[in-house]
């Protein structure tokens, strides 16, 4: 299965309109029939009733109707939803289609003098005598003809037009919605518990195309708890955790559209509590956290949407939360990927994800079982090798990426609102994400940022974890400058490092003092530690005899300086004596070459 499985579909997150089909217009040739489409489709204000309109040719063929079911007493329904249904009742069949048509009132033996009255009453009562017999001859009622004059007043018509499809367009959901509702006396419990969910969906679906949006969401609500009420076990687990997804993205949608955020919120809450422990396969539990992760970071960016249209959030409750809760279950995906996807194993051959349509027919289900509702596979070797290849296809997605995208997201959100303590930690995670993807220069700039805001409040221990990320990135970066700062803060009274660590890392400084290169810092990667010598050969070759000019003023080193006066008070003009003291927190006593002093200041 693709690495985008966890993505929701464009047709679910789209606000549903109704789909009006548009034919006989040559939108590319013809100046007349491109203004009316233009009047239909450009600049359309939000006041104006909301249709999809789609230009499509005279000869377009539409999905065909298929054989109404008149009986459910032998059928056993293969899954809850169809992949294509959404889409197919969004861009494939039309509630209407509209003909468009040229033709002339004119007659062409009318008289040109006629006065311009009578003309208008002629014309009028004409073009009434031949709209009656054209709708006879095309078989169509009176209410399905419309006439439409090209004038300076053309968008005035067209929004009449449109008003009027969008009646039609009504008809039609709302008969879809009595003849999905008709099914109902067919079923039963026992064999048609994913049709209830389906036909439930559906009603609310068409509900959303025809706008009636209370309805949507009464009948999103029942399908969801019909959802749950499915028997689940490890063969349909990810197929009702998708379906509950879906559904639950589209009752907080309509909340949020509604002003009832409060009701999202606990729409939410709800849905997490039920669905946390829904893991599924053993095997693929790195699958529960990817899908966990995704309905935090959908939640979050359903509430700034809403937040963007005039909602108000508050610090202890806004987005950040939500993209912050989806990080760390993209972290626990990571973690899990490490742990069951073992490198080495090859992957198999013919590809299990490989189905004869070229996707899936249902979503949710697995694509070597579709259609399978039965709580053990039906082929054990093609469930085991199903399993290995998504394992496979587990460790080549960018975890880090993903992570830090998330962790960006939360940020950016925390600092709208305010919450320094909050941003800076997530900015430290940030960091080491960028650490584990060996991305190394991001990595410190990050942490270099943060560590003023822990200095400042005195957070030591939490100082001293960041330093000594900060001085891994240095040390594989071969950055001289940089490894030699971290490497002295650690060494000073702030650092929580245990004596052994302190000795090791003097030892190291030492060694860049003297232009030799310094041991790795443990917990490097290998392969990263290899490359890392090699650049520090080349700088140490280079170094020669380099000073590094060092303002600690932003930093906590382990040289204190304390000045003293001589004397508690001294005559005008006599020179004045100064003690300094210096003192060494590091566990070896350190050398000073020379001292050298501020440039003179008057008083």
């Amino acid at each position: 299965m693709a690495g985008s499985q966890w993505e929701l579909p464009p047709e679910l997150c789209c606000r549903p309109m109704a789909f009006v089909a548009l034919t006989g217009l040559d939108v590319v040739y013809n100046a007349v029939h491109r203004a009316i489409w233009d009047a239909f489709c450009a600049n359309r204000r939000a006041d104006r009733v909301p249709i999809s309109f789609k230009v499509l040719p005279g000869d377009h063929e539409y999905p065909k109707c298929r054989t109404k079911r008149t009986s459910y007493e032998w059928y056993i329904p293969k899954g809850i939803l169809k992949t294509g249904w959404m889409n197919k009742h969004l861009n494939l069949v039309p509630a209407l289609v509209v003909l468009f048509y040229e033709l002339d009132w004119d007659d062409p033996q009318w008289k040109e003098k006629q006065s311009e009255c009578a003309t208008k009453v002629e014309i009028d009562l004409v073009a009434s005598e031949r709209a009656a017999a054209l709708c006879n001859a095309c078989d169509l009622s009176g209410k399905s003809l419309f006439v439409l004059p090209h004038t300076d007043h053309l968008v005035g018509y067209i929004i009449r037009l449109e008003n009027a499809f969008y009646e039609h367009a009504q008809t039609y959901y709302y008969t879809e919605i009595r003849r999905v509702k008709s099914h109902k006396e067919f079923l039963n419990k026992t064999t048609h518990q994913l049709l209830f969910v389906r036909h439930q969906f559906k009603i609310a679906f068409f509900s959303e195309l025809k706008q009636d949006t209370q309805n949507a969401l009464k009948y999103y609500r029942t399908a969801y708890s019909l959802v749950h009420e499915l028997r689940a076990h490890e063969t349909n687990m990810l197929e009702i955790k998708t379906m509950a997804g879906f559904i639950n993205y589209k009752i907080c949608r309509l909340c949020f559209q509604h002003n009832t955020p409060l009701d999202a919120i606990a729409q939410f809450r709800k849905h997490i509590d039920l669905c946390k422990k829904k893991i599924g396969s053993a095997e693929l539990a790195f699958e529960h956290a990817a899908w966990m992760s995704k309905q935090f970071q959908s939640f979050g960016e359903l509430f700034d949407e809403a937040i963007k249209l005039g909602l108000t959030a508050i610090q202890t409750q806004n987005p950040g939360f939500y993209y912050q809760q989806a990080a760390c279950y993209s972290q626990d995906r990571k973690t899990l990927a490490q742990q069951l996807c073992q490198a080495g194993a090859s992957y198999p051959s013919p590809e299990p994800g490989d189905t004869q349509s070229g996707g899936l027919d249902f979503y949710g289900q697995r694509p070597w079982r579709q259609g399978h509702q039965s709580i053990d596979p039906p082929d054990a070797e093609k469930e085991k090798t199903g399993i290995v290849a998504l394992q496979i296809k587990e460790r080549d997605v960018p975890h880090s990426e993903l992570i830090i995208a998330l962790l960006s997201n939360a940020v950016a959100q925390f600092k709208k609102y305010k919450c320094p303590r909050m941003k800076s930690h997530l900015m430290v995670q940030m960091g080491e994400e960028y650490y584990h993807a060996k991305d190394y220069t991001k990595a410190l700039k990050l942490l270099d940022y943060v560590m003023c805001d822990y200095r400042t409040e005195r957070w030591w221990g939490l100082l001293t974890a960041i330093v000594s990320t900060a001085l891994r990135c240095a040390y594989l970066m071969a950055s001289v400058r940089d490894y030699m700062i971290y490497c002295m803060e650690l060494l000073g009274r702030a650092s929580t490092l245990k004596e052994e660590q302190k000795l090791r890392i003097e030892k190291n400084l030492i060694k860049v003092l003297k232009n030799e290169v310094p041991e790795a810092e443990p917990e490097c990667d290998p392969a990263s530690v290899t490359a890392a010598r090699a650049l520090w050969n080349d700088r140490m070759a280079l170094a020669g005899s380099n000073e590094f000019t060092i303002e600690v003023q932003d930093y906590i080193p382990f040289i204190q300086c304390k000045a003293k006066f001589q004397s508690p008070s001294f005559h005008v003009d006599q020179p004045i004596q100064l003690q300094v003291f210096l003192r060494a927190d590091c566990p070896h006593p350190v050398g000073f070459l020379r001292c050298s002093h501020l440039p003179h200041y008057s008083i």
